[in-house]
């Protein structure tokens, strides 16, 4: 049987406070690491909002012309009025001239595209970590099938461990952590 993903099913209500907890560091601060993971997820361009030659706030410009930021789909007037007075110099910028204005961490990116692809899973993704992580369980069933033998915990906060399987495994089962920044992985039975 086939890998079973579970996305992260949240309520509008848990949505809205994932969102919340990120929102002000890619907001005020890390825009430019947040900008790199979208324009590397998505293949977006990215566009700056100059103020004088500085790029004072950064987005990736989606296909129908508004801008996207930790806060969504925007209209330029939205993306720079956070910022500043229009009218609003906005224009497409590179990941070089971000990394040449100041230090962008890779891990920075890295959790800001974990995070970008949980509350926004029907943009359309290049490879995202779900893809990853269920290319990973399908490949390990085969492996566990191979072998007999299976990984599994025995009771939450259990360390995993290999389990010599009854021929009733039916593959495994991939979750996201409620953090969205994560999966489990567990086994699952016919």
């Amino acid at each position: 049987m086939p890998t079973i993903l579970r996305k992260l099913e949240q309520s509008p209500e848990d949505h809205e406070m994932l969102h919340d907890m990120y929102r002000g560091v890619f907001l005020e601060g890390e825009c430019y690491a947040f900008a790199i993971a979208l324009n590397q997820g998505l293949n977006w361009p990215m566009a700056g909002l100059m103020k004088d030659a500085v790029i004072w706030h950064a987005g990736v410009r989606a296909p129908d012309g508004r801008i996207h930021d930790v806060r969504g789909l925007l209209t330029e007037e939205e993306f720079g009025g956070h910022f500043l007075s229009p009218p609003f110099d906005i224009r497409e910028i590179t990941a070089n001239e971000l990394y040449a204005t100041r230090p962008v961490h890779n891990y920075t990116v890295k959790r800001a595209r974990q995070l970008a692809e949980v509350l926004w899973p029907e943009l359309p993704w290049v490879e995202n970590h779900t893809m990853k992580a269920q290319a990973f369980a399908d490949e390990l069933e085969a492996l566990s099938r191979k072998y007999g033998l299976w990984i599994t915990g025995g009771i939450p906060a259990d360390p995993p461990r290999l389990f010599t399987g009854g021929g009733d495994e039916g593959g495994y089962e991939v979750r996201h952590t409620i953090d969205g920044l994560a999966h489990t992985i567990t086994r699952y039975l016919r």
